[in-house]
């Protein structure tokens, strides 16, 4: 049978708004209930203590004046329309005086207290028109054997009683009544909602990726899973997309690495050709696997990168020696390739992170500089604390650079640009440094360097912007 019930009925929200509804209706009961009894017993309290009093002042009279004296009095309140009910007693059993013709029936309790039943004519009709009322009094002995029975109508009180009691059962099933409606009407939007998400899912699963969840912007969290659902969805696209890119990229990219490695190991096969040009045909079919072997290591770097295998080397330490060691080493192949080198290193910062990748970073932003900026250019490796705290380290060329619409798409795997398919490598210089930076917290820049300068430029300025140790951490 649960199969064939309504979805919205199976949904989490029905049964938290079901059992709240519960929960409120008992709540009620027990609250009401408890109201219910107090007011009978401050009914019945009333009633007693007002009877106590009359039968203590009926006492009094017999005291004072005897069995007369309590006769005249009970025929007075009798006649005189008193709010109780009186009968008094003769020892041989027979009614002397009173407004009830006899004892009640009923069986009184230990303390001689019953309720009874009683019939009462309204005021100024007919004895035939009697109607029966409830009623509570108490039975006392007297001196001599005689017996007074002293009792008051409740029945205006039982029938407010009764009425309370009804209302509270009332309210009860009206609480919860109301509980299964609101949990049908909320768990109903609840359910649309989710059928929506989960279309959207199945839409995705069959292919059909530019599919996205609806959103209320009311901020409720559905509102927020449908958001994060469509940032999911974004990133498996654009991660599908640099996939066809990077098989496109690679079938482009090595194809001439592979052709020549084979032209070359065919030339070093061929019976006419000498020992040494074979051997120089080996080598260099060696230094185009190393080249590949070098592309695929930058693949696997990126991924272990970007699955977060190297966070847990990170320490604090200051990048000036970093910056110092570089400068070393790129100062004479600057120098060898034409290009002025500066440096410009602010000691006493300190980051978090993992020497050897922050060393590769910066490695591979010089490579580019050095190999796209011309002779006669500059390069400049800085290291600075910006105004924020965050610490910068940079490197500025006066190269072509690259053109602003240009720069996220620059940061992907097998991106290369057109000015420079001329030059040596794989386009993944700047995808590793991207994965760096991230696994870092920090954020790549791309901007232009310096302008145009004596025929060069704008320039390129990519800068890693770390945040210091201590936010790092």
């Amino acid at each position: 049978m649960r199969r064939f019930a309504p979805a919205f009925l199976r949904t989490t929200a029905f049964r938290v708004t079901l059992l709240s509804a519960a929960l409120l209706a008992a709540s009620s009961l027990v609250i009401l209930t408890f109201v219910y009894f107090a007011s009978v017993g401050v009914s019945l309290n009333r009633t007693d203590a007002a009877v106590e009093e009359e039968i203590a002042t009926v006492e009094t009279r017999f005291r004072d004046g005897g069995i007369q004296s309590v006769n005249r009095y009970i025929l007075q309140r009798s006649v005189g329309g008193s709010d109780f009910l009186y009968l008094l007693v003769h020892p041989s059993g027979r009614r002397i005086s009173g407004n009830l013709s006899g004892l009640p029936e009923t069986g009184a309790d230990n303390d001689g207290r019953l309720e009874f039943q009683y019939m009462r004519p309204p005021a100024g009709e007919e004895e035939s028109e009697k109607d029966e009322r409830l009623a509570r009094g108490r039975i006392s002995p007297l001196p001599s054997g005689y017996q007074i029975f002293v009792g008051m109508d409740v029945e205006d009180e039982d029938r407010l009683i009764g009425g309370m009691l009804r209302a509270v059962l009332a309210a009860s099933a009206l609480a919860l009544a109301l509980g299964v409606a609101s949990g049908v009407f909320i768990s109903r939007r609840f359910a649309i909602r989710l059928d929506q998400i989960n279309r959207v899912a199945h839409a995705v699963e069959a292919g059909d990726m530019k599919r996205r969840a609806p959103r209320t912007n009311t901020g409720d969290e559905l509102d927020e899973l449908s958001a994060n659902f469509n940032a999911m969805l974004d990133r498996i696209e654009e991660l599908m997309a640099r996939m066809k890119n990077a098989g496109d990229s690679i079938a482009h990219d090595l194809r001439s690495p592979l052709t020549r490695m084979r032209n070359r190991l065919d030339d070093a096969l061929r019976e006419d050709g000498d020992l040494e040009s074979r051997e120089a045909s080996l080598t260099q079919a060696v230094s185009d696997a190393d080249e590949l072997l070098g592309v695929f290591n930058a693949i696997l770097s990126i991924s272990r990168l970007e699955a977060g295998e190297r966070r847990q080397s990170f320490s604090r330490m200051d990048p000036a020696q970093i910056v110092e060691d570089l400068c070393e080493l790129y100062e004479p192949v600057c120098e060898e390739a034409g290009l002025r080198f500066e440096a410009e290193i602010e000691t006493g910062t300190e980051v978090r992170g993992d020497r050897g990748l922050l060393s590769q970073a910066l490695a591979n932003l010089l490579d580019n500089a050095v190999k796209y900026t011309p002779a006669g250019g500059a390069i400049a490796l800085r290291l600075r604390r910006c105004a924020s705290g965050e610490i910068e380290l940079s490197v500025t060329d006066t190269g072509p650079g690259i053109p602003e619409s240009d720069r996220v798409r620059a940061t992907q795997r097998f991106v290369r640009l057109e000015k420079s398919r001329s030059q040596p490598g794989s386009g993944l210089g700047l995808s590793l440094v991207k994965a760096i930076s991230d696994i870092h917290g920090a954020t790549l820049e791309l901007s232009d360097g310096p302008g145009i300068m004596d025929g060069m430029g704008p320039g390129l300025r990519a800068a890693l912007i770390i945040p210091p140790a201590k936010q790092a951490s």
